[in-house]
């Protein structure tokens, strides 16, 4: 699926801050993308990672996390500000805002992009570790919340309004079995959004949710080898089941999804603050 350029949105002098973008094939790198083609300055961040565990895919292009993905915007003519951040330490997410102020001086674009699958699909909650419980909850709701707590309180200093965007999941749509820890962190970012759009709409700083589907990522293949695994199924099979129950007939683009965090970023949502959008190819109607 290509973009298409008439789409285009004006997010001229903006500045977005995108967690959870250091991989090549995810979601977080295709909407730092898509924000930086639609206009914006952009800061990245991901939790670093040696080199030799990075996947196969990366390693043959060479791909070294959010360094790579700054030199693409700046490749674009737009500002990136590359950092290493673990959204679940409250003094690396302070550290992060504040260089964002200090290179920028403002912020207008938060996406809570960074999450983990935290071995979703793979057990029963009774059987569910703690430690991937507790894991699970740090990052997708804690590490939410702090960074949008802290950027936040930047983008309400600099008194213009903004942006602030969950990525949930389906999974944070209804309950799913052996998806345990993953459904419990995902509603819970859906009700975060709810909650803070009522807090922050009289500032003028919208808070919106995009739920994914499937789509073409890294993750989305662990969590389909994982499957495949458990269920000892052929090489395939558990993909082609999972294609045939979207009615759309396919895996989502990560491009199709930055288009949708694009749109509730500008000011053609100037109106739409509270809101789950779900880009999942028609699985879900609600």
């Amino acid at each position: 699926m290509k973009d298409n350029p008439s789409a285009r949105r004006d997010l001229s002098g903006q500045i977005a801050l995108v967690t959870g973008a250091a991989r090549h094939r995810g979601i977080g790198r295709a909407i730092a993308l898509r924000l930086a083609q639609d206009g914006a300055d952009i800061v990245i961040c991901g939790r670093p990672k040696a080199p030799e565990h990075f996947p196969d895919n990366e390693k043959e292009i060479g791909w070294k996390g959010v360094t790579s993905l700054a030199h693409e915007i700046e490749g674009m003519g737009r500002q990136a500000l590359a950092l290493d951040c673990d959204v679940t330490n409250k003094a690396q997410v302070i550290n992060m805002v504040e260089a964002t102020r200090e290179k920028f001086g403002r912020l207008d674009i938060i996406v809570n992009n960074a999450g983990v699958p935290s071995n979703a699909g793979a057990s029963p909650i009774l059987d569910t570790d703690e430690d991937i419980w507790n894991h699970t909850m740090d990052v997708n709701v804690n590490g939410v919340f702090l960074v949008s707590k802290y950027g936040g309180r930047l983008i309400r200093d600099c008194g213009n309004g903004g942006s602030i965007v969950m990525i949930a999941s389906l999974a944070g749509r209804v309950g799913l079995q052996d998806y345990g820890a993953y459904c419990a962190s995902k509603f819970g970012v859906i009700g975060l959004t709810q909650q803070m759009s009522l807090e922050l709409a009289a500032l003028g700083i919208r808070v919106n949710c995009v739920s994914p589907g499937s789509h073409d990522t890294d993750m989305m293949d662990g969590t389909i080898a994982r499957a495949t695994e458990k269920y000892e199924l052929p090489d395939g099979s558990f993909r082609e089941q999972l294609e045939n129950f979207i009615p759309m007939g396919r895996q989502g683009n990560v491009s199709e999804l930055a288009a949708v965090v694009s749109f509730v970023c500008s000011s053609d949502a100037s109106y739409v603050t509270g809101q789950t959008i779900n880009v999942d190819g028609g699985a879900r109607l609600d």
